[in-house]
């Protein structure tokens, strides 16, 4: 009976070291102690706020100083993070949470003379039981290799959207730089001649207007590069959605579409800039006007808001060809376009307004048969 307790009281303490090697509970814990001392993710426990045991994988990580029976090292966890992984590591010990993960940067010990360096730690804690009193279990893996990778990812697609950026720019740029060019060649045969004068005024129109576009697509990739800071004001969220309709109802009714609204007739009041918002509606709405053009049969766009349990939904669904799967997750990339005259702008700038509002911008297919964006935003508290 008191070697049986003493076997169950042993599978506790699966790290306990102390017994003696030929015992009945060495033998049981000697493949959990070997499993442990091999792991390749960093074992640590705490107890009374000091190490107590460290595997050697968690050594490696921690670097070369003696830990045990120190002091958690607190002061060499980066400053940026170290009051998250402080309050991360009190919810683990007050077990608000089953598991607590956190990510963070660590200054590991080094041997003297050599320098320290700088690692991104992925961690979980939990509590156990260790000798029979409450400690803290942290498992530890350094990613720091992935960080660097994911860095070197990131560069490279920033580099690869910065070449479609330039491309999309240097070929929106020159269309009408073209045409400004060729305007003040025929303006100067005319004036050199004396003959067709009558044409300057024309002539200059048409400089002006490639002149305006040149603008306009300089202005886009300013917003984009320092959009300006929201100036949130309490509004129902139907007023820049019936602006926006407004504004574009001459130009689809010259293109042969039909556009129809659905607004909730409650007031789904909601804390955002009323301008910024339009302009989201407003590209939405020429994006799927564009998607629209030479494709046969009717063209629908269709509008609706709807108030829902802590925030309202705005959707803009048109009856289009849609957006291949494969391209979904591509289309709120900066500069990615599937447009030959554009610099993939517009998607971005929309997610970018929408995020800053606390709220989401997805993608969806529509009942029309095209696609349908979905716009979620936080309703004002008590508001209704």
């Amino acid at each position: 009976m008191a070697a049986e307790k003493s076997r169950k009281s042993g599978r506790k303490k699966v790290l306990d070291c102390t017994q003696c090697e030929n015992s009945e509970y060495w033998e049981q814990i000697k493949p959990f102690q070997d499993m442990v001392e091999n792991s390749l993710t960093g074992i640590c426990i705490i107890q009374d706020y000091r190490v107590v045991y460290l595997n050697p994988e968690q050594q490696r990580i921690a670097g070369s100083m003696p830990m045990l029976g120190k002091p958690l090292p607190f002061e060499r966890v980066h400053p940026d993070d170290i009051e998250r992984v402080r309050e991360k590591y009190a919810m683990a010990w007050h077990e608000e949470i089953r598991n607590v993960d956190v990510d963070f940067r660590y200054m590991s010990w080094e041997k003297e003379g050599a320098p320290s360096q700088m690692k991104w730690i992925q961690s979980r804690g939990c509590i156990i039981q260790y000798h029979g009193r409450e400690a803290l279990l942290l498992n530890m893996i350094d990613i720091t290799r992935a960080r660097k990778l994911e860095q070197m990812i990131s560069m490279e697609d920033k580099m690869a959207s910065l070449g479609r950026m330039a491309a999309g720019l240097a070929h929106e740029i020159r269309n009408p730089l073209s045409g400004i060019n060729i305007y003040l060649t025929m303006l100067k045969k005319l004036l050199d001649s004396g003959q067709g004068l009558h044409k300057v005024p024309d002539i200059i129109t048409n400089i002006q207007e490639a002149s305006l576009r040149i603008d306009a697509v300089i202005r886009r990739i300013m917003d984009f590069s320092k959009p300006s800071e929201p100036k949130f004001i309490l509004c129902n969220i139907n007023a820049p959605i019936e602006d926006a309709i407004r504004l574009a109802a001459v130009t689809l009714r010259k293109a042969g579409i039909v556009l129809t609204s659905n607004l909730a007739p409650g007031k789904g009041i909601c804390r955002l800039d009323p301008q910024m918002i339009e302009q989201v509606l407003l590209n939405l709405i020429t994006n799927a006007a564009e998607a629209m053009q030479g494709s046969g049969g009717d063209k629908h766009i269709t509008i609706s808001s709807s108030i829902e349990p802590g925030h309202v939904v705005v959707r803009v669904a048109d009856s289009g060809p849609g957006i291949p799967p494969h391209l979904r997750g591509k289309i709120f990339d900066p500069f990615y376009t599937t447009k030959s005259d554009s610099t993939g702008i517009g998607l971005s700038l929309c997610h970018r307004i929408i995020s800053d509002h606390k709220g989401y911008l997805r993608m969806d297919e529509s009942t029309l048969g095209g696609a349908d964006f979905i716009i979620e935003l936080p309703r004002a508290h008590g508001r209704t």
